[in-house]
């Protein structure tokens, strides 16, 4: 009888192994995109506007990443202080982070460099070039 239930055990965990092995794992994704290695805070190391250097003017300025996808930036000056988020997603093969934000109706995304645990945005804002660094900490 214990030979039996050997066997039966040893079946079913064969069997368990080839349905699992059988289903679809393209919606899994891979180990490094469910862990999310560049998840943390990013601190603003360097900010500028048409050519003038910002960074002096902001006493805090980081961005969030977090493990599900989403993103939350805040900053504060010495009169203002603010924030806002959304989701975000990152392609390292490129070596590109794409934000969207939340409070945009309009579901336009922003794609910008990521390379080794920095984020640089280059933005055209207002006629004015708009450029950040920010650095995992």
């Amino acid at each position: 009888m214990k030979k039996f239930v050997r066997i039966a055990v040893l079946l079913v965990s064969l069997l368990s192994l080839f349905c699992l092995a059988a289903c679809e794992t393209e919606e899994m994704g891979t180990l490094k995109d469910i862990s999310r290695p560049y998840a943390g805070v990013y601190e603003c190391e360097k900010i500028s506007l048409g050519g003038k250097d910002m960074t002096e003017k902001f006493q805090k300025f980081s961005i969030e990443l977090k493990q599900d996808g989403s993103f939350e930036a805040t900053y504060r000056t010495a009169g203002r202080e603010g924030g806002y988020g959304g989701t975000y997603a990152v392609d390292s093969e490129k070596g590109e982070i794409t934000f969207s934000a939340k409070e945009r109706g309009d579901g336009k995304s922003f794609t910008f460099p990521y390379e080794k645990g920095k984020i640089v945005i280059d933005y055209n804002l207002f006629g004015h070039l708009l450029y950040a660094e920010f650095t995992l900490t």
